[in-house]
């Protein structure tokens, strides 16, 4: 199987958010004085990974730490407004992640990002993490309009990639949002995961083994273009 192109998912596939919010929290825990209003800084960094980590709004996110630490409306705005424009720039990519991205670019992949969330806010992750160059197409639930896993995201992905199902593969970390609409699309998919899935044809966490999985498939550049070439020369 030799693949033309990759999708891959954001948060907990190519982008470390447990690591992005453990930072985002010890820099918002000092630069918003929290010890000063009695805040317990290891059940700050508890309760902020804990609620962030669930699928709920951030509004309600911070909400609920408002509540939690007995904060200030004022105070509780002031942390989602940094959130929301700060953790971008602190995202962390996992070991191996650019170097997978580079090694698929180098091998003539076609690479794209399909996630849920926010179109800025997740972009800005992305950019965070330096790896935005590496990506033909960014596809986000808030700017499409659809949440994985509808196959519509993906379609359309597909079609912006200009490549068929048949000759792509899908990088996340959720069955159910990545890996079973690859499936259902005939794509191939790759969980990460170091738990093993009959969906999966690779489940794994090392993105060393990601890597050599979808480079030593990859379709090379020069093989494409002459096989439209003797395609074109002969109707």
């Amino acid at each position: 199987m030799r693949f033309r192109a990759v999708i891959f998912d954001l948060d907990d596939t190519i982008h470390d958010k447990s690591a992005t919010l453990r930072t985002v929290a010890a820099r918002l825990f000092i630069d918003h004085g929290l010890s000063n209003a009695g805040v317990d800084e290891n059940s700050w960094n508890r309760e902020f990974g804990y609620l962030n980590n669930l699928r709920i709004e951030k509004k309600e996110v911070f909400a609920k730490l408002k509540d939690r630490f007995a904060l200030t409306e004022s105070a509780a705005q002031s942390l989602l407004a940094d959130f929301d424009a700060n953790l971008g720039s602190q995202a962390q990519a996992y070991p191996g992640v650019v170097e997978c991205l580079a090694a698929c670019k180098a091998a003539g992949l076609k690479l794209a990002l399909v996630t849920n969330g926010r179109d800025e806010f997740q972009k800005s992750k992305v950019a965070g993490m330096g790896v935005t160059r590496y990506f033909d197409a960014i596809f986000t639930s808030g700017s499409f309009g659809a949440k994985k896993p509808h196959p519509s995201i993906f379609e359309a992905c597909l079609q912006s990639l200009g490549v068929e199902a048949s000759e792509t593969a899908v990088v996340g970390d959720d069955l159910k949002c990545d890996i079973e609409p690859a499936v259902s699309l005939g794509m191939t998919p790759v969980w990460k995961s170091s738990e093993p899935s009959s969906q999966a044809a690779l489940s794994t966490e090392d993105f060393g083994v990601i890597q050599a999985f979808l480079t030593n498939t990859a379709e090379p550049s020069f093989e494409k273009d002459a096989s439209r070439r003797k395609r074109r020369s002969h109707p």
